[in-house]
């Protein structure tokens, strides 16, 4: 409408002045043309993003990108607009999978109740990431550093290993080292010349394991070996990985079984009949203090003497073991105790300390829950006709993950989340990860390019960022400042509340100033806009009369001390 009225007003003008120079007259246009005030919506095109802007692809990096380059495209795209105009741009973002890092210190153990500082199993991790990321949403990822117990790993000395010891050892046990390297054993009979003893026997493990494995600090190996003692047998010893080297540690591990937890709770059920119930139902034990299924550590303690003497009767006061079992506080996780036979009692080995080690996982938040992504394996690769277990095509494998996803979940149902990782290969491999929903029967992939929009303002000379609101009052607005300010303005509130304007005819009883109007204006963004943010602009358009039914319109922004003020820079 205001375009219309400027060219119809200029060539009234142009009638009326018929003898004023043509050149004036043109740049009189072109100056009303370059000062319209309009509000309107845009899309950035494909050819804006690569044309225009000379992009390579049709998405910023960011929004910030966003704000640096398009003010330039308005200006080439609406010369006509002028000061308070504005637009509001839509346009797309990049927006790759982010997995934040995050490392557990200490007092995280802690924050999450635990007496320790590590994670026993999966239901510590999962407690501590919903209480470091409370706000997590669908599809977010963290790689986790944390302390958790270490699983012992089996390492069995083969052929190879033998003689990489006869090799290594020469020098400092000749009979030794040449007896290993011969018959792929140790010669454990004291009185021959060949003999190892415990002490060499771990010097070579660590030459084994130093050569073979990347020690993880804590791992602990149960290495066994053959031995020679007048016949062909086997031993194994314990270690564990301190940094540097392989130290042996004491303890026959073992694992309770559901046959152990049905042994306790049967022989502890008159003592404990609720808890002992609980273990032999569910294999594990309750360890929260508020439960009726509680169990203590002296309790726990009175299952193992059950379990131990029952699997080791011929055990000898000095036998130490490591037990693995299960704990349920919330959720269930894997606890280690070390204990130590003593005057035939089993008790726990207070010189044993639990083995721990320096983890480092990916976790993504799917179905409102912290879990694991779903790595792809070798074979899944091979499945899906890859030549090598990685992709080098990303649509490619956007396309296969859809329907490998539908044939592993053949029974998703409408708003299942996957997180998935996959290898890709792009000059070298990395590990990439893709987020699924399925919906419509299929499971579709969200892309890593998202819509976002901002509103741009003209300041008279260029276009920048806008956080602009632009409101107009309806009749419920009016009933808000009638509520604010009747007792203030009597004649002035009741006019406006009966015509749903403000009277702006001075002299009149029911007159608005400007002062007042103000008053009005941060009445109404107190009650509508109570959490605005500082620097939060609003153009308040309003019905007034003066005389004829018109509109006014007011700026106002917030400032530091939460006060809505008039906006200068409009």
């Amino acid at each position: 409408m205001k375009n219309t009225f400027y060219f119809l007003m200029l060539f009234i003008g142009i009638a009326i002045t018929g003898c004023e120079p043509m050149e004036d007259i043109h740049n009189d246009i072109d100056e009303k043309i370059s000062n319209v005030e309009g509000s309107m919506d845009y899309t950035l095109q494909e050819e804006d993003y690569t044309d225009n802007l000379g992009l390579s692809f049709t998405s910023f990096d960011s929004e910030d990108d966003a704000r640096e380059l398009i003010p330039a495209l308005l200006s080439d795209l609406y010369p006509a607009l002028g000061k308070n105009s504005s637009v509001n741009v839509t346009f797309n973002i990049y927006d790759p999978i982010r997995v934040e890092e995050y490392m557990v210190a200490a007092t995280d153990y802690e924050a999450v109740g635990l007496t320790e500082n590590y994670f026993s199993g999966m239901g510590d991790i999962v407690d501590f990431l919903q209480f470091q990321f409370p706000q997590a949403e669908q599809g977010d990822y963290v790689e986790l550093t944390y302390n958790t117990l270490a699983d012992e790993e089996a390492y069995m000395l083969n052929d190879a290993d033998f003689s990489l010891i006869g090799e290594e050892f020469e020098d400092d046990y000749p009979n030794p080292a040449s007896s290993a390297g011969e018959y792929g054993n140790f010669e454990r009979r004291e009185t021959n010349d060949a003999y190892w003893s415990n002490e060499m026997i771990l010097e070579a493990i660590n030459e084994v394991l130093l050569e073979n494995i990347d020690g993880v600090e804590g791992q602990k190996y149960n290495v066994s070996y053959d031995i020679y003692n007048g016949s062909a047998g086997t031993e194994s010893m314990t270690v564990q990985f301190n940094g540097n080297a392989y130290v042996a540690v004491g303890g026959t591990p073992y694992e309770l079984t559901t046959d152990d937890y049905d042994l306790a709770g049967a022989e502890l059920a008159e003592a404990y009949p609720e808890p002992a119930d609980n273990a032999a139902q569910y294999h594990s034990f309750a360890i929260d203090e508020d439960s009726e299924n509680y169990w203590s550590m002296d309790m726990i303690l009175e299952a193992f003497n059950i379990v131990l003497k029952e699997n080791f009767p011929d055990a000898v006061d000095g036998d130490k073991f490591e037990i693995s079992y299960d704990v349920y506080s919330g959720g269930v996780s894997t606890k280690l105790q070390a204990v130590i036979l003593q005057d035939g009692t089993y008790v726990i080995d207070e010189s044993a300390a639990v083995s721990t080690i320096e983890e480092t996982k990916v976790f993504a938040f799917t179905n409102n829950s912290w879990n694991t992504p779903l790595i792809l394996e070798e074979d899944d690769y091979t499945e899906m006709g890859q030549s090598y277990p990685n992709f080098d095509d990303e649509d490619e494998a956007i396309y296969k993950l859809a329907i490998f996803l539908e044939n592993r979940f053949p029974y998703a149902q409408d708003g299942d989340f996957v997180a998935l990782g996959y290898d890709f290969y792009s000059g070298e491999t990395t590990r990439e990860y893709a987020n699924f929903v399925f919906e419509d029967g299929e499971f579709n992939y969200i892309p890593s390019v998202v819509e976002s929009s901002l509103q741009f303002g003209n300041d008279g000379t260029q276009w920048v960022p806008d956080n602009t609101i632009r409101y107009s009052l309806s009749g419920a607005d009016y009933g808000i400042i009638a509520s604010a300010l009747e007792d203030d303005y009597g004649n002035p509130v009741e006019s406006m509340e009966n015509y749903s304007n403000f009277d702006r005819r001075e002299g009149n009883s029911a007159y608005w100033s400007d002062e007042m109007l103000l008053e009005a204006m941060r009445a109404l963004l107190n009650e509508i806009a109570p959490n605005a943010e500082v620097g939060q602009q609003y153009v308040l358009t309003f019905d007034i009369y003066n005389g004829t039914n018109t509109t006014e319109s007011l700026s106002l922004i917030k400032d530091e001390s939460g006060t809505w003020v008039l906006n200068n820079e409009e």
